[in-house]
């Protein structure tokens, strides 16, 4: 049963490329939102610090798969298990693949995880494609149902904090989940994600301002110079991302591309 299984894996990898060849940059394209972009505010503004200024862009409406990964580990055998210099790969890399080109018992709709952020920017440049800057993924991940900002809309900080604290160990499937505003899915409670600038709201190039940040953040009084004093999903996020490094991974991190 398990060579059965591993040649279906095999199979449906090669199939995922062949697809993604004869398709091109269009397939991808049609699986992103677009969106139009606006302003950002920073979690914890430093005194001076205005909102960030996002332009347009375009999402993956959709975590990348295990199946999408598998996919591309099958085209580039350099970003394969074992085969990625532990300073790329980290120790933790594809762990519970049965092999470099083999998901094993993973569920292929599932997100990938235990990605390194060098294998997740390297994923998405072969899609002609890159990871989202924080100001990018936040904004899309502030929307709600109904309008471009989620706390507008009643229940919404605590829907997402739920989401955000309840996550599985083992995440279910991509796109279960209701779209947003914009059409994207499962920005919260599937898996943390990726982001090409990780650590970008602690980089003001002013290391004291840096440190006032940090201190924001971890010490228990902080969320008194936060923006929005209850989005506590938010405080959880970028916490998590502020102590990333690019050859960390974990099962609850995945990411997805945009462009």
């Amino acid at each position: 049963m398990r060579t059965l299984t591993s040649i279906f894996r095999k199979a449906l990898g090669q199939l995922l490329l062949a697809a993604a060849c004869a398709f091109g940059a269009q397939a991808f394209a049609a699986s992103m939102a677009a969106v139009d972009g606006g302003l950002v505010e920073p979690l914890f503004p430093i005194e001076g610090e205005g909102a960030t200024v996002v332009a347009a862009f375009r999402i993956d409406v959709l975590p990348v798969t295990n199946a999408e990964f598998l996919a591309f580990v099958a085209a580039n055998p350099e970003w394969q298990r074992g085969n990625v210099p532990e300073v790329f790969g980290g120790a933790a890399y594809l762990r519970g693949w049965a092999s470099g080109t083999d998901l094993g018992a993973l569920d292929p709709d599932a997100p990938v995880t235990n990605v390194t952020w060098f294998a997740a920017a390297a994923y998405c440049e072969a899609r002609g494609a890159r990871l989202p800057t924080e100001a990018e993924w936040e904004f899309v991940a502030n929307a709600g149902f109904s309008n471009e900002l989620g706390r507008n809309e009643p229940g919404y900080n605590e829907r997402v904090l739920s989401l955000t604290a309840n996550r599985d160990p083992v995440p279910g499937p991509v796109g279960h989940g209701a779209a947003n505003y914009y059409g994207v899915h499962d920005m919260h409670g599937l898996v943390w994600e990726w982001v090409f600038d990780i650590g970008a709201s602690f980089n003001t190039g002013d290391s004291r301002s840096d440190g006032d940040r940090r201190l924001q953040l971890v010490c228990g009084g902080g969320s008194a110079g936060a923006v929005d004093k209850s989005d506590y999903a938010a405080f959880l996020r970028y916490a998590f991302r502020s102590g990333l490094t690019g050859d960390y991974s974990s099962g609850g991190l995945g990411f997805r591309c945009a462009n």
